[in-house]
């Protein structure tokens, strides 16, 4: 079958849309949180958020604001991977999102609020509205895709785009994923109590929950490499834990199957891997989870393993791409990152994330995303050989 090339990628976050920079706070382990504030009936108090510099426009046109971080992340993507035009027009286009327009709504309801008027519905121009405008804003004739699998969607793109180039039904993908603040998934999460009011602490004993953030990654999967050292995405596995609307079995069953199909699909073994990048949220029932299940698949290889959230907070449906720049940029610029506010052993599972970057400068990662619903995905890259 034909291998999968990692050709261009880039990303917008709250670290910015430089990805040198970006990757230097990584290095150094910093982030940029905000204070939002929230209003529930009579109480007022604050949230931290991993908010996409650019208040001011925000505030003006969210939607021009929307569409202008979207265009530009995904015009870097197609620079940094050298395509021409005829090239770009005959991609295929992945899209995952968790919000996808909500955002849009929210704002086209205050307008409307804000004016008099009594708007209490919109009509939905359909979940293929986001990536119709980027087909035409670039000119691609290409399929099409949305996928909104809550914190697995740009997860789930990867695996689906790699699968449809490797078995010769497209050359090319520009796979996208994108979430904005919005209301709706911001209450939501404090209503369940779900969010950390203080520092974002992955599998440490103390930790509370996610601190939620937003950003647009891009990557280009190609049949094709732009040069040797493009990471190679060699494929993975995805799977659903119906045990829970919201969660996964605590034992984790459903995880480690889901790490094992993605070896096998692989042809790799647990030797194999040389770090994981965990889902991480640092939600109590999460963690725990996540880690029984890396310890069922893994047993006591267990490689090193790092949550990269504390960075760039939580960006839900579109953390798949976004994290998988993160790791691939850290790993081509000498290093695999840290876990930043890991501090006390949980001794309920005993999981040790790493607190000091890995000096890597090639290796075999899993990266794990295991979602809101029971959604679990797993895929594995490399710059190895």
């Amino acid at each position: 079958m034909t291998d999968v090339f990692i050709r261009g990628r880039a990303v917008t976050c709250s670290l910015g849309d430089n990805i040198d920079r970006i990757i230097t706070r990584v290095r150094a382990k910093e982030s940029a949180p905000v204070e939002l504030p929230i209003r529930i009936a009579t109480v007022r108090y604050t949230r931290p958020y991993f908010r996409i510099p650019g208040g001011e426009e925000r505030h003006a046109d969210l939607e021009g604001f929307f569409y202008r971080v979207l265009f530009e992340t995904v015009s870097r993507a197609i620079s940094g991977a050298g395509l021409s035009k005829e090239e770009v027009r005959a991609s295929a286009l992945f899209f995952g999102s968790t919000s996808i327009d909500i955002p849009i709504f929210e704002a086209t309801y205050k307008k409307a609020e804000n004016s008099g008027a009594k708007k209490l519905s919109s009509e939905s121009p359909g979940y293929g509205k986001i990536i119709n405008e980027v087909s035409e804003h670039f000119g691609i004739t290409g399929p099409c895709y949305t996928f909104t699998t809550a914190c697995t969607s740009s997860a789930n793109c990867l695996l689906y785009a790699a699968s449809m180039i490797r078995t010769g039904r497209i050359e090319r993908a520009i796979v996208i994923g994108y979430d904005l603040f919005n209301e709706v998934g911001f209450y939501g999460f404090e209503s369940m109590k779900l969010i950390e009011p203080f520092a974002y602490r992955p599998f440490d004993k103390n930790r509370i929950g996610i601190i939620m953030g937003e950003g647009c990654g891009v990557v280009v999967l190609d049949a094709k490499p732009a040069s040797p050292a493009d990471f190679r995405f060699l494929g993975g596995s995805n799977a659903c834990d119906t045990f829970n609307v919201t969660t996964h079995t605590l034992e984790g069953d459903d995880i480690a199957h889901t790490i094992h199909e993605a070896l096998k699909h692989c042809g790799l073994g647990i030797h194999d891997i040389d770090a994981v990048k965990a889902h991480a949220t640092g939600s109590p029932a999460n963690d725990v989870t996540e880690y029984n299940g890396m310890k069922l698949a893994f047993g006591d290889s267990l490689p090193p393993f790092s949550g990269i959230k504390p960075y760039i907070g939580h960006t839900v449906g579109a953390s798949g791409v976004i994290e998988l720049v993160i790791i691939i940029e850290s790993i081509a610029r000498g290093f695999f990152p840290a876990t930043p506010g890991f501090e006390q052993v949980d001794e309920e599972i005993n999981a040790r994330p790493i607190t000091e970057a890995l000096s890597m400068k090639s290796g075999t990662v899993m990266l794990n995303f295991f979602g809101f619903g029971g959604n679990c995905s797993s895929f594995i890259v490399t710059n190895k050989g």
